[in-house]
């Protein structure tokens, strides 16, 4: 137990222990089935306690059941309770300090920093009495009585111009902010702009990124094609990346099945990725505020941006344009964990970044590399067309309608709205189907039919340069797919083929089936 029932500064009584009960059970109420009466219990009786002489107390009183609840939190198997995840809203102060509360910190000084936060101000009791309660409430109830409205459920194409224009404007408001400044503080960026403070650094990251999310092209890939790229990630790719095989300088694609990553035994496995977005990146300060100016360094050199890797170390990324080396930053977006009021419709679980010139290596099984193969995947599979006469995906523009567009770009969206829904080619073969009543074929001709499985392959640019150039001087090969397809005549009887290794490990019928 942490020191806040050990030293209660002034001791709690049973009357303060009854009015934090109240308080939890309103907020509880308010989180499960929100009303307007309820808000209204919730907003009166906080304010009524932060007016009596003996909120501290209440407040330690509350605190208290907070640690215990976050006990029962971790005893649960949810891992670590985040209040800045959870409760995004929450003054960067508060926030802490109820961190500080429910992780069991041995802080001879907790109850002080109570006692001022709550004298400082009435509306400071207030929002620490109102705040503290929900965390209980949701420390108690457990993550999965809170869910978000569609936790594992894919976007809906037709609802993706709304709610990229949604996320835009909850990027832009003071809480986003806090939010992420509060997350850099406690280093978990690992890709940071190098200014002294985190507010401003947080400014910058928003600031790109919602330069990016405004201009992006709108992609849907079905569930079918989802697993084909899932596939293909598995499968590794050979060469690097190169501009053309991006198919729009900055993109929001989102998948038909939700992605879920393999995490190992006994850890918590995080959220679904159901989108990601990219966009050119380099290391300066481009879109951000104006009065925001790197932090002056000691020597020659000016670095920009800082790289946290995850043993601790700290390497500079002196400032580029871009142009010599295109990079893109990939952010990964999942659905809130808990339907909270003021949460935006999708969060940021993590990013990185990849060069034109970079081999993306194997698969790193239970990181973000996992869903970054797929987006790469996707990339390959969209323009493929561009790079042989045998394309593997098919697009069905869904524009926006003239008013709904004059409302997204009030909001800032300055590209087209328009969602482009991508598809495989045809129909993929199924081994099991019933085989069609047809004269069968004999002789020295194909008589049976064969599923042949998908696979890559190199494919010459230049086929007459082949033999006059081994070194590839003067021409390249581009990586394309062969999706799987049955050879041989219809109506033929079906041969079984060995099965090919298909990895569903980022799916969410998967996760499930391993669970």
């Amino acid at each position: 137990m942490s020191g806040i029932t050990d030293r209660p500064s002034p001791a709690p009584t049973a009357q303060d222990a009854a009015l934090a009960e109240r308080l939890a059970t309103l907020a509880g109420e308010a989180l499960s089935g929100p009303t307007t009466e309820v808000a209204d219990q919730l907003r009166a009786h906080s304010a009524h306690i932060a007016l009596l002489d003996r909120q501290a107390p209440v407040v330690a009183e509350l605190l208290s059941m907070c640690r215990a609840a976050a006990e029962r939190w971790q005893a649960g198997g949810y891992g670590h309770f985040s209040v800045a995840r959870n409760l995004p809203a929450a003054p960067p102060a508060i926030a802490s300090l109820l961190q500080s509360a429910i992780d069991g910190e041995d802080d001879s000084q907790l109850h002080d920093l109570v006692a001022r936060t709550c004298a400082a101000s009435t509306e400071n009791a207030q929002k620490l009495l109102a705040i503290g309660s929900g965390v209980h409430a949701l420390l108690e109830a457990g993550p999965r009585r809170f869910p978000a409205t569609a936790a594992t459920e894919p976007i809906d194409p037709r609802r993706l111009p709304d709610l990229r224009a949604r996320l835009i404007s909850a990027q832009q408001g003071k809480p986003a902010v806090n939010r992420l400044a509060m997350a850099l503080f406690e280093n978990t960026g690992t890709l940071v702009p190098f200014l002294n403070g985190a507010d401003d650094a947080a400014r910058v990251l928003l600031a790109q990124e919602n330069d990016r999310l405004a201009r992006a092209r709108l992609y849907h890939v079905d569930e079918e094609m989802t697993e084909a790229a899932i596939r293909k990630a598995e499968r590794g790719r050979k060469g690097p990346l190169a501009p053309h095989r991006v198919p729009a300088t900055r993109g929001f694609i989102a998948f038909g099945k939700p992605l879920v990553r393999t995490v190992p035994q006994g850890e918590e496995r995080p959220a679904d990725v159901v989108a990601v977005s990219w966009g050119p990146w380099a290391a300066d300060f481009a879109h951000a505020p104006a009065h925001i100016q790197p932090t002056p360094v000691a020597g020659p050199r000016q670095p920009f941006w800082r790289w946290f890797g995850p043993d601790g170390t700290v390497r500079h990324i002196e400032a580029f344009d871009g142009r010599a080396k295109p990079t893109w930053w990939l952010t990964f977006w999942t659905r809130p964990t808990h339907a909270v009021p003021g949460m935006p419709p999708l969060m940021a679980d993590n990013e990185t970044t990849t060069g034109a010139t970079e081999t993306p290596g194997p698969m790193h099984i239970g990181t973000t590399d996992e869903v970054a193969h797929v987006v790469y995947a996707c990339w390959d599979f969209i323009t493929q067309e561009q790079v042989t006469k045998r394309p593997i995906t098919q697009q069905r523009v869904q524009p926006r309608k003239p008013t709904d567009l004059r409302r997204d770009r009030r909001k800032g969206v300055a590209d087209d709205s328009a969602v482009h829904l991508v598809t495989l080619r045809g129909r993929r073969p199924r081994p099991d189907e019933p085989t069609p009543a047809a004269p069968v074929p004999s002789g020295r001709k194909l008589d049976y039919r064969q599923v042949i499985a998908e696979y890559d392959r190199s494919h010459c640019m230049n086929p007459r340069l082949h033999r006059e150039d081994p070194d590839k001087q003067h021409h390249h090969h581009e990586e394309i797919t062969v999706v799987e397809y049955v050879r041989g005549p219809d109506g033929a009887p079906m041969r079984p083929t060995k099965e090919s290794r298909t990895v569903h490990q980022l799916t969410a019928d998967a996760a499930v089936d391993a669970e």
